[in-house]
């Protein structure tokens, strides 16, 4: 790099001190050299405690031989710019693991009196001071297990910037340790006072009047101020406060941040050792100066736009990317010269002269020299083309497992739910919440959880599981589904991490294909029969054998009792062809309603219905189900053995469910219907058109989400219990 055009050391300081990502150089031997201030609040050492360490004393240790490898290969550090990136488990000064992405580049120490090199141990041998290694450590993942919440509190205890909460009010309701650090005011002190006890006196009220306006707006307030600590000494700080809104939306609290910027408002300092990072970083670093000229470009913007970064001092951005790209770049930095804020945001440029497209995720800070004056903007970008189509792809699978009919689930090797999409959820009753908490024994009926494990264990250990079940659903009765599990792959590719369930719904189809094989039966013997013996009549008429009166009439009977059965078949047709969407239907109305239709069309019979008020009885049901109750009363009339039956019917009401029951004194439900009317198998012990109605009853409690129960009445008869889900009755606006 021409060095007449790069800037001073501040930028070099304030750009590795001020980085969000914790930065660690070691010697040759593996010795700390330097930490930046991220470092503590991440790893929860204070640096003077990492200064002069091996670095991998704090690598986590476990019985992993990979974990080992990383150990090993930094504590001997020579030559560990040449191994690429490195996955490093860091041993917390808590006790929990948090892992790290990292790179390490290899450059000259940092020169000058007073670098935490010069501060090492006289034994070090000078051969291993002459190369230094720096890592940026990038990407924590907390080890598994952990609870988010504990970890959050964690950071925030261990942050080094200085955090208070208040209430809407303004009275502070916690701080963390670097705030009493910062300020010198311990909790007892601070807590149920305002953050008035930190006013210098320096600010404008403006300025306060504005603070709140800002958040009173529900909008986050981010402005430097200068406060007091308790000694009285003022200090320079960059605060953050933001609202923290309910679960209703209200606002009901605020979290402030305050980063102490008064060192460096003063001076900055290292300037080769900070060269040397930023020039070896993978992600482009840019400064440019107020007009937009760059000054300082390290390497890897050369490699991105393929132009020598000597041939772009003193161009902008408008050199090497499309236009339009470049257009919005530009806006963003105006805004941050304008604003004197930090701007994050991502832009996907086009480099002509290298033919490639890339997405960056951009941080952009103002850039002020050593007496604090606002000369320009700095960026740091991080190339983001993989993560963005790694989130592109997810996407699209999430839209297709999301948008799927069928119910999709995912659990891990323990049985814990790792997601679960709508239909599986509202089959379930899971409604929108994490689910990650749940396991297959809090979402699959105890019943049915044995056979469920049992085949989610094939699954984990390779198998792709396929079977039929049935499942009863607690509004729309016993359902039968087509399930499939598969092996949920892990990253190393041995045993699997966990099962996805794909569960589809044949309730429906399973259902027509039952009516198609009644229908079958009804054509193959009850039509056939009937069509056989009107053709004998009628050939009796023809001959002259019989009396064509009687004979006529009986044509006409069994022609009735074709025409009956072709309407029932045309009605089941009609209840399978209907959406199985049960809706609130008031069960007394309804059995008033058929009861007295029943009893003017059988005046000989004496049909009793007990119910109770209007809106008392809401079930959830199809609107066929005045139809399926006609249909039982009248079953229980015509296939009476007495010239006066006597059919009672009778609604009770539970907060459980609704419960409709027909009682009659008559001969009593042979088997094969008592078989129709509970669980619909009975199909190949159809014989006559009765029965057919008895299946339409059956299919309308199916569609209903119900079940069916038969006993024997006292003395005589039969007992036929409906029951039904229970449903809220519908508004009174509708």
């Amino acid at each position: 790099m021409n060095s007449g055009r790069a800037p001073d050391g501040d930028f070099f300081a304030s750009f590795v001190a001020e980085c969000s990502d914790p930065v660690v150089s070691v010697d040759g031997e593996g010795v700390v050299v330097y930490a930046n201030p991220a470092t503590e609040a991440a790893f929860g050492y204070e640096l003077d405690e990492l200064v002069g360490r091996d670095l991998a004393s704090v690598v986590a240790s476990d019985d992993d031989a990979g974990t080992e490898s990383v150990r090993a290969r930094i504590a001997r550090a020579v030559g560990l710019d040449e191994v690429g990136s490195l996955s490093v488990p860091i041993r917390h000064a808590d006790g929990h693991a948090v892992t790290f992405s990292v790179r390490f580049h290899g450059h000259a120490p940092g020169g000058g009196e007073g670098t935490e090199a010069d501060d090492r141990d006289e034994g070090t041998e000078a051969d291993d001071r002459d190369e230094v290694y720096t890592g940026i450590f990038r990407d924590p993942v907390e080890e598994a297990g952990g609870q988010r919440a504990e970890t959050f509190r964690n950071l925030v205890e261990h942050a080094g910037h200085a955090i208070y909460v208040t209430d809407t009010d303004g009275t502070i309701e916690y701080v963390n340790p670097a705030f009493t650090d910062n300020t010198g005011y311990e909790p007892a002190e601070a807590l149920g006072e305002t953050p008035a006890i930190l006013n210098s006196g320096e600010m404008p009220d403006g300025y306060f009047d504005a603070l709140w306006s800002t958040l009173s707006a529900g909008e986050v307030w981010e402005e430097e101020i200068v406060d007091r600590r308790r000694d009285g000494e003022s200090y320079h700080a960059h605060q953050t406060i933001a609202p923290v809104v309910d679960d209703d939306g209200e606002i009901s609290r605020f979290v402030a941040i305050q980063t102490d910027i008064t060192e460096r408002k003063a001076a900055m300092g290292r300037l080769k050792q900070y060269r040397d990072i930023v020039e070896r970083l993978d992600d482009p670093v840019l400064l440019q100066n107020r007009d937009g000229e760059f000054e300082l470009l390290n390497e890897a913007v050369g490699e991105f736009a393929d132009v020598p970064r000597e041939e772009l001092y003193g161009t902008d951005e408008f050199a090497f990317m499309d236009p339009e790209t470049a257009a919005e770049v530009d806006e963003r930095r105006r805004e941050v010269i304008e604003a004197e804020e930090t701007v994050e945001y991502e832009v996907s440029p086009e480099f002509p002269a290298s033919d490639r497209e890339a997405t960056f995720s951009t941080r952009r800070y103002p850039y002020y020299d050593a007496d604090g004056e606002l000369t320009g903007t700095f960026a740091i970008c991080r190339d983001a083309t993989d993560r963005k189509r790694r989130e592109r792809e997810l996407e699209q699978y999430e839209h297709a497992v999301n948008g799927a009919t069928d119910l999709i689930a995912a659990v891990d090797r323990e049985g814990r739910l790792l997601f679960a999409n709508p239909q599986y959820r509202a089959y379930h009753g899971l409604g929108d919440g994490d689910v990650t908490e749940l396991t297959l024994a809090d979402v699959v009926p105890d019943e049915g959880y044995a056979d469920v494990r049992r085949q989610v264990d094939r699954a984990l250990r390779g198998e792709t599981v396929e079977y039929r079940t049935t499942r009863t659903h607690p509004t729309r009765g016993r359902r039968t589904f087509d399930v499939r599990y598969y092996p949920l792959d892990s990253p190393d590719g041995e045993t699997p991490d966990g099962v996805v369930g794909v569960l589809r719904d044949v309730t429906d189809s399973e259902n027509r294909a039952r009516q198609l094989r009644v229908v079958d039966r009804v054509l193959q013997h009850n039509l056939r029969n009937a069509l056989t013996v009107v053709r004998g009549r009628a050939e009796q008429i023809a001959a002259g054998d019989a009396d064509p009166a009687a004979a006529a009439e009986y044509v006409v009977s069994r022609a009735d009792d074709l025409l009956e059965t072709s309407e029932k078949a045309h009605h089941i047709t009609e209840i399978l062809s209907d959406a199985p969407d049960p809706e609130p239907v008031d069960v007394g109305r309804v059995v008033r309603q058929v009861a007295a239709a029943a009893a003017e069309a059988f005046p000989d019979a004496t049909i009793d219905a007990s119910t109770p008020d209007d809106g008392v009885a809401m079930a959830s049901a199809t609107t066929w189900l005045s139809r399926a109750i006609d249909e039982l009363l009248r079953n229980a009339v015509v296939h009476h053995d007495r010239d006066e039956p006597t059919v009672s019917v009778s609604v009770e009401s539970s907060p459980e469910g609704i419960d409709v029951r027909v009682v009659d004194d008559g001969p009593g439900l042979s088997d094969m219907n008592r078989d129709v009317l509970v669980d619909g198998t009975a199909v190949d012990a159809l014989y006559h058109g009765s029965g057919l109605g008895l299946w339409l009853v059956y299919w309308v409690v199916q569609q209903s989400g119900g079940s069916t129960a038969v006993s024997d009445a006292d003395p005589r008869g039969t007992e036929v219990a409906v029951t039904l889900s229970r449903a809220a009755a519908p508004d009174a606006a509708d």
